[in-house]
């Protein structure tokens, strides 16, 4: 942990200044401050002794040798410091007060920051490093993860709801294969996130392989849960694929991998693996005699369409009577994911001479080919007038919204009224 103890050292140095270098100004000071004294009293005495001569009242040798001794005792004083000792043992009392404490706080705040601070992380960072360092060396890891496993469920008994210490442990148990540690751990995370349709999957995925990929009960109802929040995991779909092909159900099996396919990037690997296990199930199917050859096209392509189905919203689009816009000013009709990025997923543009018109929103309207309106599950639908002649709202815009609204459930017309000026 080289990192950790050097951001000490140098804190540790930083704190010491702020202990040395007043002890040293002080010490400075203090002598200063006493030579500044010595001299004063030796002016204001000297002053005496020549008013006294002036008045008569000793004669000038009396003078001289009082002067003399005068001066004596101020180099007396100047060398041998103060003539008091008091003030002396007194500074050098506060003086090992201070140096006291500043040998005490750093073992003080050491031990306290063992109890309470976040040593324990820079534990488990160092020997995440090491781990990477060994693998990607080719080394055995197997004593790093240990060490690693055991750091973690340590800080886990005292954090027991800490989501990253149960993500790294899942992922570190899913990577050794001990399925049932982490499906523990991802059951952990789904109490804390019984939404969250990723972990959902990854739980289902852990409880599927510890089971020795035996499609349970328990494995389908978390399966089901991720996908009625999110269709498109492709994981799950995966899982679900297979699990069907094994157990001999080519219809359920064929269903699940078209879904996938259809999220798979066209032409890669794995689009092409899962086709060819799409024509296998096909082909067992078939042989199986529980489907004709019709039935099974007609099963397939009505799985498409209602694919290419769900990523399409008709909307209608109309303006208030009240409102008398310029009539080649541009209207901008678009969908906007409800949770994720700003950037509309499919829009269209008309004119307000146009209107009332009917449009319909779908995926060859997308700005960026990673996000269109097929992936994502809802929407918000915006129709405005622009002021300026482009997509960006601003101040003087007339809109109108609906939503949010579903866009695999969406099977009807969506009706938007142009009517609200932005200020």
């Amino acid at each position: 942990m080289p990192e950790f103890y050097f951001v000490m050292i140098v804190l540790f140095a930083i704190a010491s200044c702020f202990v040395i270098f007043p002890i040293m100004l002080n010490r400075s000071t203090v002598d200063h401050d006493r030579s500044v004294i010595n001299v004063g009293l030796f002016k204001q005495r000297l002053n005496e002794l020549e008013a006294e001569k002036a008045n008569q009242v000793i004669e000038e040798d009396e003078f001289q040798r009082l002067k003399v001794e005068l001066e004596r005792r101020l180099l007396d004083e100047t060398a041998a410091g103060s003539p008091n000792p008091a003030p002396r043992q007194v500074n050098q009392i506060a003086m090992r007060v201070r140096l006291a404490i500043f040998a005490v706080v750093p073992v003080v705040a050491y031990l306290v920051y063992q109890q309470v601070g976040a040593k324990a992380d820079w534990e488990i960072v160092d020997t995440l490093k090491q781990v990477r360092f060994h693998a990607a060396a080719g080394q055995d890891t197997k004593a790093d993860i240990q060490q690693l496993l055991r750091q973690l469920n340590l800080r886990l008994e005292q954090q027991p709801a800490n989501p990253e210490y149960l993500m790294t442990v899942a992922s570190v148990q899913m990577e050794t294969e001990n399925y049932p540690a982490a499906a523990e751990a991802y059951q952990r995370l789904v109490a804390l996130y019984p939404s969250d349709p990723r972990l959902l999957g990854s739980y289902a995925q852990a409880l599927y392989l510890s089971a020795d990929r035996t499609l349970t009960t328990q494995v389908k109802a978390v399966a089901d849960k991720a996908l009625s929040i999110d269709p498109k995991q492709s994981g799950i779909l995966g899982m679900l694929g297979m699990a069907s092909f094994e157990t001999q159900d080519y219809r359920s099996a064929i269903l699940y991998w078209t879904k996938l396919a259809a999220l798979l990037e066209p032409n890669s690997d794995n689009q092409q693996m899962i086709s060819k296990g799409i024509e296998q199930a096909k082909t067992l199917l078939l042989a199986s005699g529980g489907v004709s050859a019709d039935e099974l096209n007609k099963m397939t392509s009505g799985s498409e369409q209602s694919e290419q189905k769900t990523a399409a919203v008709t909307v209608r689009v109309s303006i208030d009577s009240s409102l008398t816009p310029d009539p080649d000013a541009a209207v901008f009709v678009f969908a906007r994911a409800v949770v994720g990025p700003p950037m509309p997923l499919a829009v269209a543009r008309l004119r307000v001479s146009d209107l009332p018109a009917t449009v319909q929103l779908d995926d060859s309207m997308a700005m960026a080919p990673s996000l269109k309106l097929s992936s994502f599950d809802k929407v918000n639908i915006v129709a405005r007038v622009s002021k300026e002649g482009t997509a960006i709202r601003g101040s003087g815009d007339i809109e109108g919204k609906f939503g949010p609204l579903e866009v695999i459930a969406n099977k009807d017309l969506v009706s938007i009224v142009i009517e609200t000026i932005v200020p």
